[in-house]
């Protein structure tokens, strides 16, 4: 598959042990196979399968993380070696915690590019350690990449074993870069469900974001371009797509659907501007959990008609 005259490399990173809802992991497979219904093959793929997860519970405010950060390792260093080989990374993530070794294995095959990330999705992923509610760290990944522990609003006491597990998180790749990314060169499309220390610290960072009530009343390619006008000093993008960040009334095979999300029009309309355009660097579907559909389209199948329609010229 050729994407923007660049060789495409699928790596289906069958990773859910940042969720708090198991299934996610066979997410990827199952978006894989709705796309070849439709015609849409890759000849470039590599499979990462999940590990085991061995801990017992004693990292309750980053649970699992110990074999999140091998999984991690593992994901940065197939992007960092797609990058290195010229190919464009497209990845098919089982949760959102795998956006830390997509983000990391881009930033450190391009040490001195500014990366630019747009992040679609309900959620803002900013929690960490210290301000979590839940231990998962499917909530986490951006407070790893920014490199931010926001214990201004902590409200957990971590254990030491907690904090050192974090921060190797957060230098993990060949050249242990920290932070991936900077707070001005991250932009939310479609955020509409995040905590106040989240809240707090997107005010406090000055983080663009774009709710769903911007895009209802002005369209939604005043996100999209206001998305990439904001990010037009960055070198290369990142594009992270979660698919809760679509309105659950279309499909609901997710961990955490939260209404008034993207119409499948919309959603279209998002991932055909950013696929294809000139400074992609790497781009992520993540989070569908084929094993919480209830409604009669899948969320593979949904994701797939989006994908093939942001494939046509």
């Amino acid at each position: 598959m050729i994407i923007q005259d660049k060789a495409v490399r699928l790596i289906l990173a069958k990773f859910d042990t940042g969720a708090g809802k198991k299934g996610a992991a066979d997410g990827p497979m199952a978006l894989l196979n709705q796309l070849k219904k439709s015609k849409v093959e890759f000849e470039d793929k590599v499979e990462l399968e999940n590990v085991p997860v061995t801990e017992n519970g004693h990292h309750p405010f980053c649970k699992n993380i110990e074999v999140l950060t091998e999984n991690s390792i593992q994901l940065c260093e197939l992007i960092y070696q797609a990058r290195n080989e010229g190919k464009l990374p497209l990845i098919f993530s089982g949760d959102h915690s795998n956006a830390i070794g997509g983000l990391s294995g881009l930033k450190c095959a391009h040490p001195d590019k500014r990366i630019g990330v747009i992040w679609i999705d309900a959620h803002a992923d900013l929690h960490s350690p210290y301000t979590t509610p839940s231990g998962n760290m499917h909530g986490m990944p951006l407070a790893v990449l920014l490199g931010v522990d926001n214990e201004s609003e902590a409200h957990n006491q971590i254990s030491e074993p907690e904090k050192q597990a974090w921060d190797k998180l957060k230098s993990i790749g060949p050249n242990a870069i920290m932070p991936k990314i900077q707070a001005q060169d991250l932009v939310f499309i479609g955020l509409r469900d995040a905590e106040q220390e989240e809240w707090k610290l997107i005010d406090h960072l000055g983080v663009r974001f774009f709710e769903p009530d911007d895009f209802k009343a002005h369209g939604i390619y005043f996100a999209i371009n206001h998305a990439l006008k904001h990010l037009e000093h960055c070198d290369l993008l990142y594009v992270s797509f979660d698919v809760d960040s679509m309105d659950p009334s279309i499909a609901d095979g997710t961990g955490t659907p939260v209404e008034n999300g993207l119409s499948q029009i919309e959603a279209e309309s998002v991932m055909k501007s950013f696929l294809n355009h000139p400074k992609l660097g790497a781009f992520e579907i993540t989070e569908i959990n084929p094993g919480l559909d209830k409604k009669s389209k899948k969320m593979a199948e949904l994701t797939a008609e989006i994908f093939a329609f942001a494939l046509k010229k």
